[in-house]
This record gives structure tokens, C-alpha cells and sequence, in this order.
């Protein structure tokens, strides 16, 4: 199981994977119009996954309780 100070780490890697994402547009946008939409579907898997770790980092342990209750009650 992944420690919060793990997910703490994830989260400073945010940046760096921002500036690979400008980079990444910038160098398909110059070549193909169908570039645009593929950086923005990474965008969008970038931000959902980003949105999970925060979830998880915030919520893991409750949640991870909760089912275990939920299998030793059944």
C-alpha cells in the first residue's frame, strides 16, 4: 500500500510532466491539426490521473477500511 508521503512525491513530479506536455503540443501542433486533439486527450488523462492521486493521498486509508469492514462483515 502507498504511503501518502508516496503520493506527496507524485505530486511534485506535476510540474515537470506539465512542461513535457507543452512540449509534446508544441512540436504535433506544427505538424498535424489532428495533434491538438491527441495532446488534449493526454491533458485530460494527465489531470484525471493527477485528481485520483490527490483522492487516493486524501481518501485511501477511510476507503481501504471501509471494504475491509464490509468483507469480515460478510
Amino acid at each position: 500500500m502507498r504511503t501518502i508521503e508516496r503520493y506527496r512525491k507524485d505530486i511534485l513530479y506535476l510540474p515537470m510532466m506539465l512542461k513535457h506536455y507543452f512540449r509534446l503540443r508544441t512540436f504535433l501542433s506544427h505538424y498535424s491539426p489532428q495533434g491538438q486533439g491527441l495532446v488534449e486527450y493526454a491533458l485530460l488523462i494527465l489531470l484525471v490521473g493527477l485528481a485520483v492521486i490527490v483522492m487516493l493521498a486524501l481518501f485511501g486509508r477511510g476507503v481501504g477500511n471501509m471494504f475491509s469492514n464490509i468483507i469480515a462483515n460478510v
